[in-house]
Protein backbone atom coordinates (compact mmCIF):
# COMPACT_ATOMS: atom_id res chain seq x y z
CA UNK A 1 0.00 0.00 0.00
CA UNK A 2 2.63 2.37 0.15
CA UNK A 3 4.25 1.90 -2.88
CA UNK A 4 1.64 2.25 -4.21
CA UNK A 5 0.69 5.71 -2.16
CA UNK A 6 4.45 6.67 -2.98
CA UNK A 7 4.39 5.52 -6.57
CA UNK A 8 0.84 7.62 -7.10
CA UNK A 9 2.43 10.98 -5.49
CA UNK A 10 5.19 10.46 -7.31
CA UNK A 11 3.43 10.36 -10.65
CA UNK A 12 1.14 13.37 -9.39
CA UNK A 13 4.62 15.40 -8.56
CA UNK A 14 5.81 14.87 -12.19
CA UNK A 15 2.02 15.57 -13.84
CA UNK A 16 1.82 18.64 -12.01
CA UNK A 17 5.29 19.76 -13.05
CA UNK A 18 4.35 19.11 -16.74
CA UNK A 19 1.06 20.69 -16.15
CA UNK A 20 2.52 23.97 -14.48
CA UNK A 21 5.14 24.56 -17.76
CA UNK A 22 2.30 24.46 -20.10
CA UNK A 23 0.44 26.48 -17.88
CA UNK A 24 3.19 29.12 -18.16
CA UNK A 25 3.22 28.81 -21.55
CA UNK A 26 -0.29 29.28 -21.94
CA UNK A 27 0.08 31.79 -19.40
CA UNK A 28 2.82 33.94 -21.54
CA UNK A 29 0.86 33.57 -24.72
CA UNK A 30 -1.93 35.18 -23.41
CA UNK A 31 0.00 37.95 -21.81
CA UNK A 32 1.43 38.72 -24.94
CA UNK A 33 -2.22 38.78 -26.57
CA UNK A 34 -3.38 40.88 -23.83
CA UNK A 35 -0.34 43.18 -24.42
CA UNK A 36 -1.29 43.02 -27.97
CA UNK A 37 -4.88 44.17 -27.56
CA UNK A 38 -3.83 46.95 -24.95
CA UNK A 39 -1.53 48.50 -28.27
CA UNK A 40 -4.39 48.01 -30.69
CA UNK A 41 -6.85 49.67 -27.96
CA UNK A 42 -4.46 52.39 -27.18
CA UNK A 43 -4.36 53.28 -31.00
CA UNK A 44 -7.16 52.78 -31.83
CA UNK A 45 -8.16 55.67 -29.28
CA UNK A 46 -5.56 57.60 -31.12
CA UNK A 47 -6.91 57.54 -34.02
CA UNK A 48 -10.90 58.11 -32.48
CA UNK A 49 -9.47 61.04 -30.72
CA UNK A 50 -7.84 62.77 -34.53
CA UNK A 51 -11.00 61.93 -36.22
CA UNK A 52 -13.12 63.50 -33.58
CA UNK A 53 -10.92 66.52 -33.90
CA UNK A 54 -11.25 66.15 -37.65
CA UNK A 55 -15.26 66.07 -37.74
CA UNK A 56 -15.03 69.14 -35.18
CA UNK A 57 -12.72 71.31 -37.72
CA UNK A 58 -14.99 70.29 -40.54
CA UNK A 59 -18.01 71.23 -38.62
CA UNK A 60 -17.23 74.82 -37.98
CA UNK A 61 -15.76 74.54 -41.63
CA UNK A 62 -19.26 73.86 -42.63
CA UNK A 63 -20.62 76.33 -40.36
CA UNK A 64 -18.44 79.06 -41.53
CA UNK A 65 -19.44 78.14 -44.72
CA UNK A 66 -23.11 78.41 -44.28
CA UNK A 67 -22.69 81.82 -42.75
CA UNK A 68 -20.73 83.29 -45.43
CA UNK A 69 -23.06 81.78 -47.93
CA UNK A 70 -25.73 83.62 -45.93
CA UNK A 71 -23.63 87.18 -45.87
CA UNK A 72 -23.20 86.60 -49.45
CA UNK A 73 -27.15 86.41 -50.11
CA UNK A 74 -27.66 88.88 -47.94
CA UNK A 75 -25.54 91.20 -49.90
CA UNK A 76 -26.75 90.45 -53.43
CA UNK A 77 -30.38 90.70 -51.79
CA UNK A 78 -28.86 94.54 -51.36
CA UNK A 79 -27.59 94.81 -54.56
CA UNK A 80 -30.97 93.03 -56.30
CA UNK A 81 -33.04 95.69 -54.19
CA UNK A 82 -31.01 98.70 -54.73
CA UNK A 83 -30.71 98.12 -58.73
CA UNK A 84 -34.78 97.87 -58.23
CA UNK A 85 -35.43 101.09 -57.28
Amino acid sequence: MLKKLTTLSLVLALTACANTDALDANINKLTNKVDALSAQVSDLETQQKATMADAKAAKASAEEAAANAKAANKRIDNVVASYKK
